[in-house]
């Protein structure tokens, strides 16, 4: 039988987290990436391990560093802590912005993506139209490296 409080709770649950996570459709790549770059410590590429028995929680070996002190080959943790994503929830390359003290956590709302199968350099989808998604993850597979070139020019010409 189901009591009455735990539907409360679960109502109350999705409301009140549902309405949390605001953010905006994300912007042109070659805006936004500037922009994001500035306001965050860290951006780098790295290779995400997922824990499998703790999915908020992932090990990130850096490859490459745009801004901040990490190090090439350093091994750190990352959370999944935020409401809003991106969500690390894949293995492999990810392009990371955030800001790392004890453990790193990708800013909400932003731009980090798995490099392989990129998501958040999307612009909003239609409902019901999946060519039309199938095309636009293309342009974000597409978009993905001259992110990193403009990365590379960034600090190239600091």
């Amino acid at each position: 039988m189901i009591h009455i409080s735990n539907i409360f709770s679960s109502v109350f649950f999705v409301v009140v987290f549902s309405s949390l996570c605001t953010c905006p459709p994300p912007k042109n790549w070659k805006r936004a990436t500037p922009i994001e770059y500035e306001y965050v410590n860290d951006v780098f590429i790295g290779d995400i391990r997922i824990d499998c028995d703790n999915d908020l929680e992932y090990l990130i070996v850096i490859c490459e560093v745009f801004k901040g002190d990490l190090q090439p080959g350093q091994i750190i943790k990352g959370i999944n802590s935020g409401t809003c994503g991106p969500y690390v929830d894949t293995d492999g390359e990810w392009i990371l912005f955030g800001n790392y003290s004890s453990r790193f956590i990708v800013n909400d709302c932003g731009l980090s993506s798995n490099i392989i199968d990129p998501k958040k350099l999307l612009s909003p989808q239609p409902i019901n139209l999946k060519n039309n998604f199938e095309s636009r993850k293309l342009e974000a597979k597409q978009n993905i490296k001259p992110q990193i070139n403009m990365l590379r020019e960034m600090i190239t010409s600091k």
